[in-house]
């Protein structure tokens, strides 16, 4: 590749099948008229009018459309009357059957174009995406194939650009498409309030869209994306309903207020809208003014729903039909339904005009916007555009063509017609010091010196020099170089940086730190000009076509500038102007990425050749890959998207960050490769994330939903990391169906987890039927595996439980004589204890406690604790008393039984009925203590000849009388 002495060269050559940019700058100027021959005074304010492209061709790409060199689109096969031969007439009759809509994105970019059908002569037109030149950026059939059968072109309402260059088209009934610049669907189309409800008016504003429908509720549409702050959301009306984009990069906020209420309530109708900005209101949130038929104005904030009446009403004579803020926020311009134009401030306080404009139209006009900040101009069809002053000023500048659309920008206004671009600008107030004629501006003279002396002619440099001892040659030579990037005219540009460069050879300084010699300030201005003035002039350029001025330059940034280009499909040009102006790191980046991503899309070659010369773009001259982090995986997922992924995979071998490269590999369909990226750099969000979607291309790629399931956990089994196989089982766990774990269990063959996870959601139903169910299923599953036996057999037992606990509430219809447990032990012991109640049965349940005890294998002592315990605890004790002599020998001896009867408040003598059949003393001598039986304790501890457990006695008992026999037994045991 041969370097270009023009920063602004594309060094991708032009192929017929690759993305190109036009990038040599012609030699010759653009034409324009002088800035002087253009000026008209409005008042005592100076405007100009200045032509940018003239003769513009609009260009359609559908061959099959009558394109006859204006904004309109009609169908080839549009039919009209026979009678009309005349072109002229032809055309007339079109505008008269169809409406355009035209708006253009604020900066001076891009314009959309839509033709609708006053009837519905045609379903279908052309939804298209121009440059200010004419050139096409995108086009496609509107409305989309899927909502053809509902929605025809008739239903177009408006459209418009949003300050973040989104499209948003709304029909009648409120839904809203939304695009950016390639013709992209950003957000998946949404109603702005309910459905079906015809619409009054639609507006689009700076952040988004809001509506009027004919019932008089309004909404608002807030469309955001991820630069915007997550807590804004938050802190939205709670009934605001978010509505994401597939990607989660876009996101609305719709809002939907309750205007008919208060319409109802007072007895009124709303004629118009008009939304606040939240960037210049105090609440930080979009506030919307209503029009009111009696003359006043509805104030609605959004956030909070709260309805104001500014109460207008002695300012405002007639109802107001059109509403319009001033750039800056601090005005509002209103056109009522008696012709007059009135200007107040947003606060309602101050009336700046009334202009009445009934004289020249009885009618509203087609459009009302505001030409910067001082003035309103007004278009009438046939009339041209009306320019107001704030003082009651105005002009009035003619168009021989009735298309005439106006776009309002911070510093000026676009007129757009169907064969040109023009600009209605103040003139700037240096320039009009300046370069106004008999100035005595010391820039004024400074212009006039340097125009003499590059002329050649015999004047002296004395009036130069007697500016510099006036010191206000660095005044004059800053206003020089404010005036030049305010200008149009190459040849304008060009004479004011002489006079600047002229004058600084007179009071040019060099500043000295440190040894070095540095620029003086006013040097650094004029370079910084230059290079802004180089930018303009190009991005201005037809092949550009971005009408841009220097306040709006300023207003965007040159980051934003680089950033629109991009947007705009003109990555070459983004990433020589990034580089021209020294632009962060990261912007120069984030250019040549995308110029590196413009060229794998269009380049040939094989992989390896494609792939080396996009890392030669990206690279830019610096060889370390580490510091182009993002970089390979924007161009790898573009080069995806073309067909390529050989050269997609060589570029993430180089990519370094995680954050940009997991979603590379998830677009280029290596869900392996992504959960490895993610699993090593431990981000659990990246390892849910790619599971996610991974599982969504699996059921977007089958019809079968089991077998998309099954491919799925299969692959997460044997290709996914181990961390991305227990992250999908925990969340798996969370889920209402059992099966989706059991299921990924299985397939990893742990039939024992899988086992188990059944098994406890089968401890949590509640329905008896389908807690059977679950258990077999859980059975089932053990069985698969060879080390789940004993899991199994629990499981079957625990299963056949459940049905012979039914079985007993069925036999002896009470559910308290076996409640639903888990446990074999508690069963009998329900049973048991329920004998209590029942007297008559007792024999048939202590028949049916043996019978659970034998089937389920419990041992004879459990067994026999058992019964103790809920004998006891049922207060049966003459079944404890038969029970303890129902044997010779208990199998567990009868501590149980005498502990039993102490517990239960038992006489004396039931409670020495057992434990005189102990036969230990030890235990003896602890249940005479338990029992508080202190003399025969004393009597047991003299038996062991214990002197500690004597003192016990004596410690514990209140009984004089066992004292002394303990002190007694004390000198015996002494001796």
């Amino acid at each position: 590749m041969v370097a270009s002495s023009n920063p602004f060269d594309d060094p991708i050559a032009e192929t017929e099948t690759a993305y190109t940019e036009q990038s040599s700058v012609e030699d010759k100027e653009f034409s324009a008229s002088p800035a002087e021959a253009s000026w008209q005074y409005l008042g005592d304010l100076p405007y100009r009018r200045i032509p940018i492209y003239s003769h513009v061709q609009w260009r359609s790409s559908c061959p099959s459309s009558m394109q006859q060199n204006c904004l309109a689109w009609y169908p080839q096969g549009l039919s009209k009357p026979q009678h009309l031969v005349d072109p002229k007439e032809i055309r007339n009759w079109y505008q008269t059957t169809t409406q355009t809509h035209v708006k253009a994105c604020p900066h001076g970019g891009p314009i959309a174009a839509c033709t609708a059908p006053l009837t519905d002569s045609f379903r279908t037109t052309q939804l298209r995406i121009l440059t200010n030149s004419g050139q096409i950026l995108s086009q496609q059939e509107f409305p989309p194939a899927e909502y053809r059968e509902r929605y025809g072109a008739v239903d177009i309402l408006c459209l418009g650009f949003t300050s973040r260059t989104t499209l948003v088209v709304v029909l009648n009934d409120s839904l809203c498409f939304t695009y950016n610049l390639k013709g992209q669907t950003l957000l998946q189309p949404f109603y702005v309030c309910q459905e079906s409800i015809p619409l009054l008016q639609a507006k689009v504003y700076e952040g988004g869209v809001a509506v009027l429908t004919k019932n008089q509720d309004a909404a608002i549409a807030e469309l955001l994306d991820h630069h915007d702050e997550e807590e804004y959301s938050q802190t939205a009306h709670l009934s605001a309903q978010r509505i994401d984009s597939d990607d989660m990069s876009h996101y609305a906020l719709v809002t939907i207020l309750p205007t008919s209420e208060y319409a109802k309530r007072h007895f009124c109708t709303f004629s118009t809208l008009a939304v606040f900005s939240r960037l210049r209101t105090t609440s930080q949130h979009p506030e919307l003014f209503l029009s009111t038929s009696d003359n006043s104005v509805i104030l609605v904030e959004v956030s909070t729903m709260k309805m104001t009446d500014v109460d207008c009403r002695a300012r405002v004579n007639s109802p107001i039909v059109d509403m319009v803020f001033a750039p800056n926020g601090r005005f509002l311009a209103c056109f009522t339904e008696s012709c007059i134009l009135t200007v107040i401030s947003t606060s309602f306080e101050t009336k700046v005009l009334d202009f009445d404009t009934s004289e020249g139209s009885q009618q509203i006009p087609s459009q009302m916007e505001w030409c910067g900040e001082d003035s309103v101009v007004l278009h009438w069809k046939g009339l041209g555009v009306l320019m107001v002053g704030p003082y009651g000023d105005w002009l009035r500048f003619p168009y021989e063509d009735d298309t005439v659309y106006i776009v309002p920008e911070i510093d000026c206004c676009r007129v757009i017609t169907d064969s040109a671009i023009e600009i209605l600008q103040r003139v700037p107030p240096v320039t009009a010091q300046m370069l106004s004629i008999g100035s005595i501006e010391t820039s004024a003279m400074l212009v006039d010196a340097s125009d003499a002396f590059y002329a050649g002619t015999s004047a002296d440099d004395s009036t130069v020099r007697d500016i510099a001892a006036s010191d206000q040659l660095l005044s004059a030579v800053e206003t020089c170089l404010e005036a030049a990037t305010r200008e149009f005219d190459i040849v304008q540009q060009k004479r004011l940086l002489r006079a600047a460069s002229y004058g600084m050879h007179f009071s040019y300084k060099s500043i000295e730190s440190k040894g070095v010699v540095q620029p003086s300030p006013t040097a650094q201005e004029f370079v910084a000009a230059a290079r802004k003035l180089r930018v303009l002039n190009r991005l201005r350029h037809p092949n550009v076509g971005w009408i841009a001025t220097s306040a709006q330059y300023d207003a965007m940034t040159p980051i934003g500038v680089v950033a629109r280009l991009i947007a705009l499909q003109r990555p070459a040009l983004a990433c020589s102007i990034s580089q021209y102006l020294g632009l962060p790191k990261s912007v120069q980046i984030f250019a040549r990425a995308s110029k590196a991503a413009a060229y794998v899309m269009a380049a040939e070659g094989t992989d390896a050749q494609v792939a080396e010369a996009a890392t030669e773009i990206i690279l830019g001259g610096a060889g370390d890959h580490s510091l182009h982090r993002g970089a390979y995986a924007t161009v790898a997922m573009a080069a995806n998207q073309a067909g390529r992924p050989g050269v997609a995979n060589l570029l993430l071998l180089l990519e370094t960050s995680v954050v940009d490269k997991v979603p590379a590999l998830l677009s280029t369909g290596a869900y392996a490769d992504a959960m490895a990226v993610a699993t090593q750099a431990r981000d659990l969000d990246f390892i849910f994330s790619t599971l996610m979607e991974y599982e969504r291309s699996c059921l977007t790629n089958s019809n079968d939903v089991s077998k998309a399931q099954a491919a799925f956990l299969g692959m997460v089994v044997s290709k996914f990391t181990p961390e991305g196989f227990h992250t999908l089982r925990r969340y798996l766990q969370t889920t209402a169906d059992v099966k989706n774990v059991t299921n990924l269990l299985i397939r990893a063959q742990q039939f024992g987890a899988a086992g188990t996870a059944m098994a406890q959601r089968a401890l949590k139903e509640h329905d008896a039927r389908e807690k059977q169910g679950l258990l077999a299923e859980a059975s089932r599953i053990f069985s698969l595996g060879k080390d789940t036996a004993l899991h199994k057999a629990s499981t079957d037992d625990y299963a056949e439980l459940i049905r012979d606990q039914e079985t007993l509430r069925t036999k002896h219809n009470a559910p308290e004589v076996a409640p639903p447990s888990s446990s074999v032990t508690s069963t009998i012991a329900s049973v048991i204890k329920f004998a209590a109640i029942q007297m008559r049965d007792q024999h048939r349940l202590f028949s049916d406690a043996d019978k659970l005890a034998k089937k389920y294998r419990v041992p004879e002592k459990r067994f026999w604790h058992i019964q103790v315990t809920a004998l006891a605890e049922s207060q049966q004790w003459s079944n404890l008393r038969i029970l303890s002599e129902s044997k010779t020998k208990s199998p567990i001896g009868y501590k149980p039984f005498a502990r039993a009867a102490i517990r239960g408040k038992q006489s004396s003598a039931e409670i020495l009925k057992y434990i005189d059949r102990v036969s230990a003393n030890e235990e003896r001598y602890d249940l005479f203590c338990e029992a508080s039986l202190w003399k025969r304790a004393l009597e047991e501890a003299g038996k062991l000849k214990d002197t500690r457990r004597v003192l016990n006695v004596k410690t514990l008992c209140n009984s004089n009388e066992i004292q002394l026999l303990a002190d007694e037994m004390l000198g015996r045991l002494a001796q």
